[in-house]
């Protein structure tokens, strides 16, 4: 499957939860994955998005796909990534 691997942060860009982090837990056909949140939807029970609902980061969680892991690899990069933004802490300083 091209760009997109098991562990990738990606974001829903469909349906009622568009604009959510996720990480992809596995792929189920070429053109559905299973994510996973850590909160809502956790391991045990991942949504299924189709792959052209999703918008694809660079970022990759390596190691252990457990609830933990992810909700601490989406809080880490969901801040990193808003950084300059406005409403964020640092917008305007500098």
């Amino acid at each position: 499957m091209g760009l997109l691997e098991v562990g990738q942060l990606v974001t829903s860009r469909m349906g009622r939860d568009s604009g959510k982090r996720y990480v992809v837990t596995e792929f189920l056909t070429d053109n559905h994955v299973n994510v996973a949140d850590g909160f809502v939807r956790p391991v045990g029970r991942p949504k299924c998005k189709n792959v052209r609902h999703l918008v694809v980061h660079d970022a990759r969680l390596n190691g252990t796909l457990d609830d933990k892991a992810i909700r601490d690899f989406l809080r880490q990069h969901s801040s990193e990534e808003n950084q300059g933004e406005e409403g964020s802490k640092d917008h305007g300083q500098g």
